[in-house]
């Protein structure tokens, strides 16, 4: 894990103004947990990052040291460690590196006069305090141009889940700077890559660790089920490359597609009512779509070429895939509804792996350029192609579910690994803590 002021991979950028705009805040669904999230204050108004901008510059955010009102075994270093890791990991901020003991006057209130010296545009504070085993954090967003109170929130849980309770706070920072909220509480699923080769699941950041397959065989291909409760994974249980779907909580596998060839590369639709798959019924094969419960709804795709990897976008309509048809690899799109397929790819001669955007207006996916597998994304009508990574050989990427970061598999250094960068590949470092290929990002909180 890369903190702030450590190095880390990343393109060149162009460092230029960042452009505010003040708007009215926006109610923010809450999403349901363990913790007991409160609001202490809205403020009337709220400064907002213009997502839109080309040329969007970090946003300097200091996270200075939590104070706690008692000698506590919850560090209040450590809260602001993992807050100020969220954020940076986005590519949207830089983190103001200061003294625990700069910014606050003799009262405990922030001084903004030596903030606004350091550079800090925006500004979290915060307290905690332990009663037994209940933790409770409070944290204040200001503006330091401003001198104003931007957000606050106070979480109650318990000590054993304060990276949860930090990575909630951040959600709701990112939601209330950007208008959208953070995905730091969600988690990312991976296949082992050693033998043999199991499924672990992890937080986004890679903390919280967990086998959650014991097979013995090799595993391929997870896939979240939409509410966050199951997986769904391609395994040679049975000597044959069948689907199954393992429920995170009991750890049980159930079979749900075992036809006779390949079952794979399964893909839940948005709203989870369809499955897109990989089918092999006369040998070659072919995209299906199927229920949740395995039964075949409709065969997608034809022709001679093999057809593999199907990725939905978010509104349903299409389905991005990966066919040999015009003899390399390419990713195509196809209607659900029905019609011709087209072309999506042609920048290089090998493409595979697509994953769509949450936010509909890019593909990710692997190419191969000058030897080496690359991570590049380009708009669904084949314009604004790009090249994210250049060291090592970089396959399977995988959004976040806000659409901001990506998950991706490297050899880069230390074995292939699980990787985060941002959507501008300026931020590339590894998470995984053992070595790890094909992540697949949950879509709902944990």
């Amino acid at each position: 894990m890369i903190m702030p002021g450590q190095t880390s991979t990343s393109g060149s950028t162009k460092q230029t103004h960042t452009r505010w705009h003040v708007r009215s805040p926006a109610l923010v669904p809450l999403c349901s947990m363990i913790l007991v999230l409160v609001t202490i204050c809205t403020a009337q108004s709220k400064l907002i990052i213009d997502l839109s901008d080309p040329n969007l510059a970090r946003m300097p955010i200091a996270i200075p040291d939590f104070i706690s009102d008692s000698r506590t075994s919850v560090n209040g270093r450590d809260v602001a460690m993992i807050l100020r890791n969220d954020l940076y990991l986005t590519g949207l901020f830089h983190i103001v590196e200061t003294a625990p003991s700069v910014g606050r006057t003799p009262n405990g209130a922030p001084d903004f006069q030596a903030w606004s010296r350091s550079g800090a545009q925006a500004l979290v504070m915060g307290n905690l305090t332990v009663r037994g085993n209940e933790l409770i954090l409070e944290a204040r967003l200001y503006d330091t141009a401003l001198r104003k109170l931007e957000m606050g929130k106070r979480l109650i849980g318990t000590i054993g889940n304060l990276r949860q309770m930090v990575h909630k706070l951040g959600d709701r920072v990112m939601g209330q700077l950007t208008g959208v909220p953070g995905c730091f509480s969600t988690g990312i699923a991976f296949v082992r890559a050693s033998r043999p080769k199991e499924l672990f699941t992890m937080d986004f950041d890679g903390h919280n660790l967990r086998q959650v397959t014991r097979t013995g065989c090799i595993n391929l291909s997870p896939e979240w089920a939409p509410n966050g409760r199951s997986l769904l994974f391609t395994s040679y249980l049975n000597r044959n490359p069948d689907l199954w779907s393992l429920d995170l909580h009991t750890l049980r596998p159930h079979a749900v597609s075992t036809r006779r060839g390949i079952n794979a590369a399964a893909r839940y639709s948005p709203d989870g009512k369809m499955i897109a798959l990989s089918l092999s019924p006369k040998g070659i094969p072919k995209i299906f779509l199927v229920t949740p419960q395995g039964n075949i709804i409709k065969q997608l795709t034809f022709g001679r070429g093999n057809d593999i990897s199907p990725t939905w976008s978010p509104d349903r309509s299409t389905i991005a895939y990966v066919s040999d048809q015009a003899g390399s690899p390419h990713v195509y799109l196809a209607p659900v509804g029905g019609g011709r397929a087209k072309k999506l790819t042609s920048q290089s001669a090998y493409n595979t792996d697509p994953d769509w955007s949450p936010r509909g207006d890019l593909l990710a996916f692997t190419a191969r350029i000058d030897g080496r597998f690359q991570i590049c994304t380009i708009r669904p009508d084949g314009t604004d192609f790009r090249v994210l990574t250049s060291e090592g050989s970089n396959r399977s990427p995988a959004w976040s579910p806000d659409g901001r970061m990506i998950a991706f598999s490297s050899d880069r250094r230390h074995g292939r690994r699980i990787y985060l960068m941002d959507l501008r590949g300026q931020i590339q470092t590894p998470v995984s803590p053992i070595l790890g290929q094909s992540p697949a990002w949950s879509r709902s909180l944990r």
